[in-house]
């Protein structure tokens, strides 16, 4: 009885007790790989096109991404991409990608070497957006 009533206290304290990578949506473990994005941003004129932002961990590289989608039957021509990411709350932004072409009925992303860094232990969030729209910021990547 004594290891019952043990178990249901260490269970309860389980669940009111806060975790410290709780908020993360996606923990990547040591040696693992693992990624999180954001969900879409529309052009408000034109919901045919729409973009998001994506983190990324592998071995070495924590990296983040812009992904494009164009279902309209003509060439979005994206002025410049902008994506950057917050590190455990820090912002960093990238260096922006000038004059990006998603063709008609596509989808495109950035290269993944445009905005990375040495993999540290940290939370991540993707932040990508075309031209001045919306931000499309993406759910936290927990990498440990």
């Amino acid at each position: 009885m004594k290891r019952f009533v043990t178990a249901v206290v260490l269970s309860l304290a389980g669940l009111f007790a806060g975790a410290g990578v709780a908020s993360a949506d996606v923990i990547v473990g040591p040696g693992q790989f693992g990624h999180v994005c954001s969900g879409y941003q529309y052009v408000p004129s034109n919901h045919g096109l729409y973009w998001q932002s994506c983190a990324w961990a592998d071995n070495n590289e924590v990296y983040f991404t812009v992904h494009f989608g164009n279902a309209t039957d003509t060439t979005w021509a994206v002025t410049e991409v902008n994506l950057g990411f917050y590190k455990s709350g820090g912002y960093t932004q990238c260096t922006p990608i000038p004059s990006f072409y998603v063709s008609p009925h596509s989808v495109r992303q950035t290269p993944s070497d445009a905005c990375l860094r040495t993999r540290t232990r940290a939370a991540y969030q993707s932040v990508g957006y075309p031209n001045s729209s919306a931000w499309a910021i993406s759910d936290t990547l927990q990498v440990q």
